[in-house]
């Protein structure tokens, strides 16, 4: 044991005399382990292989100061600590080595630390990392809300996605706010084999309506549970820009330089958070990815069967672009408009949210007294079927349906059963001249949308002259 009297340093005294020492701390950022095979020379047995592992913990003690301290130990030592040791816990770390950081090669892929030492931990008895378990711990624990970088010094989502391929592989800051997030999924490793949890978070902020945002660390994986939409305001340092082939589009990810900051308590935070209150929630894909189609439907001239659409929206054919449009030669096999469907949607006017089928009002604390703001339009599920396939759930709405039957939403709902089936009749399984806009799946939009701009009955000579095989 050594005779050195154990000291207590703050990250921004450490130098690389330092050496009996305790650091007292809170993890704002964590690795997930990584394992290998190691083999001793210093063992009993000189051949024997060893599974050994390694992780980075990132440690702030001051709203300046932040350090990184690699564990290098056993497997399941480092296991242990993986499973004991989390982001916003206060930590102990007793007799590091000292390393200048510019000589630890792993400083290259470990989040970017104030202090020019980084720390490193191995199997000595006398160094250790353990909870704190002393009093005042708030203070501490209240540095994980201090942002890393400046608010000043992060991009607009609407930029990284106007830089497009040009960034992508780059690390960039972003002031963020949770819109959306989608369940865990399983994946299957290729070149491993092993299996790891995907989380996908879709971020939002004031110039950009939804992002995509990938996350594998194991930490985060868990972490995103506690994130609550449209109010968990993120800042993220060092953000991965990358381009997404499943979606064909710019999203974000990250990497092992990444910090995020949740809630951090800056002004800006405060402001993107009343610009996501004003966000319209139900009904949001809907509301961004339709009402906003402003389209001559005259302009729509490209044949196309449905095969061609699904292979250009979703298959072989598909391209970065985030809509196209397409004029369908197609018999209506689905336009249920005397039956069970839902064939309308209402929106409050105050805050433009569309409601629940289940709502009566408004949700909104501010819309509570407004029950004479709700305006209803139409909302058709059509289904088109040509010789290629069917294109199920096309969307007739608005304008365009009122055009197409001929008759105003308010007057449609004061008809019986007998004229509302009149009005079916004239469209369903009739071949008709049909303009769509095809607005691909993205990280905002969860499928593909076919939204029907204009639908007429086709002639036999028209539909002669312009179908196509395929």
């Amino acid at each position: 044991m050594t005779s050195e009297i154990l000291v207590t340093k703050r990250i921004n005294h450490i130098d690389q005399e330092s050496r009996s020492f305790i650091l007292v701390g809170v993890i704002i950022a964590k690795s997930d382990p990584k394992f290998f095979e190691s083999t001793s020379s210093h063992r009993p047995a000189s051949s024997t292989s060893t599974s050994r592992g390694v992780m980075t913990l990132t440690i702030r003690d001051s709203d300046r100061d932040t350090i990184n301290c690699t564990l290098w130990n056993t497997r399941n030592t480092i296991e242990s600590y993986d499973n004991l040791f989390h982001i916003g816990d206060v930590v102990n770390i007793t007799r590091p080595k000292v390393i200048p950081a510019c000589l630890d090669r792993s400083e290259q892929y470990n989040p970017r630390s104030t202090s020019v030492y980084s720390l490193s931990l191995g199997e000595n008895d006398e160094s250790k990392i353990k909870l704190h378990e002393g009093c005042s711990l708030d203070p501490i624990r209240k540095l994980i809300s201090v942002p890393t970088v400046p608010a000043s010094d992060t991009y607009l989502l609407t930029d990284i996605a106007t830089g497009g391929h040009g960034i992508n592989g780059q690390n960039v800051n972003v002031l963020v706010v949770v819109r959306s997030i989608r369940p865990r999924k399983q994946i299957v490793i290729s070149k491993t084999g092993k299996l790891k949890y995907l989380r996908e978070v879709i971020v939002m902020d004031t110039s950009h309506a939804g992002m995509s945002m990938k996350f594998w660390n194991n930490e985060y994986v868990d972490r995103i549970d506690k994130w609550i939409p449209l109010t968990t305001v993120l800042l993220i340092m060092d953000v991965r820009v990358e381009f997404d082939q499943y979606y064909k589009t710019i999203c974000l990810g990250m990497s092992g330089r990444t910090i995020i900051t949740e809630d951090p308590a800056i002004e800006e935070a405060d402001r993107l958070l009343i610009h996501a209150m004003k966000t319209s929630t139900l009904g949001s894909e809907l509301l961004y990815s339709t009402l906003s189609t402003n389209i001559d439907p005259s302009t729509i001239t490209s044949v196309m069967t449905v095969q061609q659409i699904v292979d250009r929206a979703e298959g072989d054919l598909k391209t970065e672009e985030e809509q196209f449009t397409a004029l369908c030669y197609a018999v209506i096999t689905r336009f249920d408009l005397d039956g069970c469907s839902k064939i309308t949607s209402r929106k409050c006017l105050n805050c433009k949210n569309l409601l629940k089928i289940s709502d009566s009002k408004c949700q909104r604390e501010d819309c509570q007294n407004n029950l004479s703001h709700i305006s209803v339009s139409f909302d058709i599920p059509v289904d088109i079927t040509d010789h290629t396939g069917t294109l199920p759930n096309c969307r007739l709405m608005n304008q365009a349906a009122e055009n197409t039957l001929n008759c105003k939403v308010e007057a449609f709902l004061r008809m019986g059963d007998t004229q509302k089936g009149k009005l079916k009749w004239r469209y369903l399984l009739e071949r008709c001249v049909l303009k769509l806009v095809i607005k691909r799946k993205s990280p905002v939009r969860f499928q593909t949308l076919y939204t029907i701009l204009d639908c007429s009955v086709a002639s036999p000579q028209e539909v002669g002259s312009k179908i196509k095989v395929y």
